[in-house]
């Protein structure tokens, strides 16, 4: 009884560190963006030091509050969920930061969550220092914390789908993960791993419902713009191959262009380095290669013997640094912060924190027309650290 109140308190401790020092950051990056509005000095452009919060969300949200629709009266490249929430803060108390505060909030709770999950693979000890290292974490404090940019709350709830798949709570894991679709349609990437992981962890039956419950929330959260306009608004959330309807103007394919506004993606190194026809030919081909390459990370997955925690987060992982490298539509550095606390997961000493260190501060320096090529970089650093742990517990 009294090592079992010694873990309880332990863990507990651990857990308040964690969110205390979470906390604590936000707070502070929070402060210094309210302060100054969006009104940085120049900055270099490899840190994308987009002011999307000031000049987009902001905007979106007041039209529509406004009584303006999503996708039809205005453009929006997120999924409702995303608008409602944003709305109902900046309804509640109108000012600058207002719509923030849920973005924040999620961003506080991630690395919280990042411990729980570690809790159920290393000791508590361990588990603090990967949930501090997430909480720390460079990259994601600037673009989340400072810059106050989207992917908090998609990566909170994909976080919180993997925790309850490993605790085979196959209803909450698939109930968490289409929130986080219905904030961040990129979470999608992950959907083949989790698939594989609930039909491998649970049964048939797990399955089944896993498949029912996210489709089902994802179809009624899309509600009522999949009934009205269901190109409209699969096509303004960025799924690859649909028409550019009316009144947008379709993107020209066989043009090359780079600016700090658009997406780079893996042909945009090859396009800055003098040869535009080959970035122009694997831009109008990546719908190609992201397909297979996702059928290849499944059908690895689905070869392992042993689906376990460890292995499920690893290969989460790569689904996300996947879809950052070959995205056709093309990616921004922010979306590397949802892969970070997958990363942290898979520290098992302090050489592995200095790596998830390097990662971080290579993310924020790395030239813009490299990043997606930087996700090759990431998950090769995951892979060497993953081999490396495993050849230590083996010996």
């Amino acid at each position: 009884m009294k090592a079992i109140t010694c873990r309880y308190v332990n863990h507990s401790k651990g857990l308040l560190v964690v969110l205390l020092i979470s906390a604590i950051v936000r707070f502070v990056a929070a402060q210094f963006a309210s302060a100054v509005e969006g009104n940085y000095p120049p900055l270099p452009e490899y840190l994308e030091p987009y002011q999307d919060y000031k000049h987009l969300y902001l905007n979106d949200v007041k039209r529509f509050l406004e009584g303006q629709m999503l996708y039809k009266d205005f453009h929006s490249a997120y999924p409702p969920l995303w608008m409602y929430t944003l709305s109902a803060f900046f309804k509640m108390y109108s000012s600058y930061w207002s719509a923030a505060v849920p973005l924040l909030l999620f961003d506080t709770l991630t690395p919280l969550m990042v411990y729980l999950i570690a809790r159920r693979i290393v000791d508590g000890k361990w588990s603090t220092v990967i949930g501090l290292a997430t909480a720390l974490s460079p990259a994601s404090i600037w673009y989340n914390s400072v810059l106050w940019l989207n992917p908090p709350p998609s990566t909170f709830f994909l976080l919180l789908s993997t925790y309850m798949l490993m605790s085979k709570r196959v209803k909450l894991s698939a109930l968490t993960l289409a929130l986080a679709t219905l904030y961040k349609q990129t979470t999608l990437a992950a959907l083949p791993i989790l698939t594989i992981g609930v039909c491998r962890l649970t049964s048939k039956r797990g399955l089944m419902w896993f498949i029912v419950i996210y489709a089902t929330m994802v179809s009624v959260g899309s509600m009522p713009y999949l009934a009205l306009f269901p190109s409209l608004y699969l096509w303004a959330l960025g799924f690859p191959g649909l028409p550019t309807p009316p009144p947008y103007v379709p993107e020209d394919l066989t043009v090359w262009e780079y600016n700090i506004v658009k997406p780079t993606n893996l042909g945009t190194i090859f396009g800055v380095l003098g040869a535009p026809w080959l970035a122009i030919f694997l831009r109008q081909h990546l719908i190609y290669f992201i397909l297979l390459g996702f059928a290849a990370l499944s059908l690895i997955f689905l070869r392992i013997r042993d689906v376990g925690g460890e292995a499920l987060i690893r290969y989460l992982l790569y689904s996300q640094l996947l879809f950052i490298l070959l995205f056709p539509r093309g990616t921004y550095k922010y979306f590397f912060t949802a892969a970070l606390p997958f990363f942290a997961l898979g520290c098992r000493k302090k050489g592995d924190l200095l790596t998830f260190l390097a990662v971080n501060i290579g993310l924020l320096l790395v030239p813009r027309f490299f990043e997606p090529w930087f996700a090759l970089v990431v998950m090769f650093f995951a892979y060497a650290v993953a081999r490396e742990n495993l050849a230590l517990r083996t010996q």
